[in-house]
């Protein structure tokens, strides 16, 4: 039961990633979600990079954060199938779950907001999880 809800939950890491990154490829010229009044005091709008808003590099910068959003969900989505035994990926889980959590880190630093500092933690647990296990003494 445990497995089931670490690889389903890896799978629903990596689909809610999939579909920022989705966001970002697909829209990089839409305005930024609002977002309730108490978080006014976050000097950048949720959804955008502060570094490409900051650097003026517009629509072409937005996408290429949006591939690597993506990347980081779909590796994160292969880790959770190889977890729960799909017979592709199940040897290669280890290694697309720390790529894909070190990619979503990656991201999560272009794009801070504080309302991502729970996936800034799902994503380093992540990444110290499996480096324990993949360096374990057999």
């Amino acid at each position: 039961m445990v497995n089931v809800l670490a690889g389903g939950f890896l799978v629903v890491h990596g689909l809610i990633t999939t579909m920022i990154g989705v966001g970002g490829v697909t829209g990089p010229d839409k305005p930024p979600m609002a977002l309730p009044s108490w978080f006014s005091w976050w000097p950048g709008p949720f959804g955008r990079s502060w570094l490409f808003d900051g650097l003026g590099l517009g629509a072409p910068a937005a996408i290429v954060g949006g591939l690597i959003w993506l990347a980081a969900g779909l590796l994160l989505i292969g880790a959770g199938l190889g977890f729960l035994g799909v017979p592709v990926v199940r040897d290669a889980w280890p290694l697309l779950a720390l790529v894909g959590a070190g990619i979503g880190l990656v991201a999560l630093a272009l794009y801070f907001h504080p309302i991502y500092l729970g996936a800034v933690a799902i994503d380093v647990v992540l990444v110290a999880l499996v480096w324990n296990r993949v360096t374990a003494p057999a």
